[in-house]
């Protein structure tokens, strides 16, 4: 694909809470959009909604001008770069590859690294708002990248998002992706304690959201608690040894990780990410269940 070309041809790997709706979404705005998971059931629900599905994700790459990839980590994404079957030896020079994923600003710096190899351009667009959000069209993007880059992909990223900030650089994105994690987690983690507290000294919970809303300690989170708090907390429940972190514990470690490389003291966020993973944290906002 040249420069300056529009960009009809996208590709999407990972049809998961997000990846599904914004495949939609992209179908529903006119863009030919070809589809891969390894799972076979989302693949064959968009083929139904009017995508092309593919059986790898090489077959996605050989189809696409941009590809986006929202599986779950690092390990997974590179899994569709370099696995394979992955994208790196069936991208078409010019091709842009976006990661929505949260993996930390080192793996998306090093992929941008192999694919500039190839002719290829990378953007690191990870992205925050839940599936409501992205059903909805109405998805947040912090986006890391060549400016040039972003302006040709913000067509198709204007499908199903509705703010876009360009945080910096290849890699600038995942900061402030994490930077953004780290708040929202301790948010979820302090509304849990707040709502608990004030239950157990006889303020009815909805009275209680109710005045943190009309104060300062009004958030988003609150704001879209009815909806999206039960998933926060089933984050926050004890874990099997081995078990696949949920995200909200998962991103917290990335956070660390890349913590102790900047030299940043995180004492709160260390606290909350223990917390987290003990899986102690007050698990309730009502005294009934």
């Amino acid at each position: 694909m040249r420069a300056g070309e529009a960009i009809n041809n996208i590709g999407v790997i990972g049809l998961g809470v997000i990846g599904k709706p914004i495949a939609l979404r992209l179908i529903k705005a006119g863009f030919h959009v070809a589809v891969f998971d390894v799972r076979p059931k989302p693949v064959a629900e968009l083929k139904e909604a009017g995508a092309t599905a593919c059986t790898s994700s090489a077959d996605v790459a050989g189809r696409s001008d941009i590809i986006i990839s929202l599986v779950h980590d690092a390990a997974q994404t590179d899994d569709v770069v370099f696995g394979a079957n992955g994208i790196i030896g069936a991208l078409r020079p010019g091709t842009i590859f976006a990661t929505g994923s949260t993996l930390g600003p080192e793996p998306v710096q090093r992929i941008a690294a192999a694919l500039a190899g190839r002719g290829c351009v990378t953007l690191d667009m990870p992205i925050t708002g839940g599936y409501l959000a992205a059903y909805e069209g109405k998805l947040v993007l912090m986006v890391g990248g060549d400016e040039t880059t972003l302006a040709r992909a913000l067509p198709v990223f204007y499908a199903f998002a509705h703010i876009i900030t360009r945080a910096g650089d290849v890699g600038a994105g995942q900061t402030a992706k994490l930077a953004h994690q780290l708040v929202m987690a301790m948010n979820v983690m302090a509304l849990l304690e707040g709502l608990a507290f004030g239950a157990a000294g006889g303020v009815e919970p909805a009275v209680l959201k109710q005045i943190l809303k009309d104060g300062l300690a009004n958030s988003t989170v609150l704001q879209v608690w009815n909806e999206l708090g039960p998933r926060w907390k089933d984050m926050l429940k004890p874990a099997a040894p081995g078990a696949e972190l949920p995200n909200l514990r998962k991103d917290l470690h990335t956070v660390l990780e890349l913590a102790r490389e900047l030299g940043v003291e995180l004492h709160v966020g260390t606290h909350a990410s223990r917390i987290a993973d003990a899986g102690v944290a007050t698990g309730h906002d009502n005294p009934l269940f």
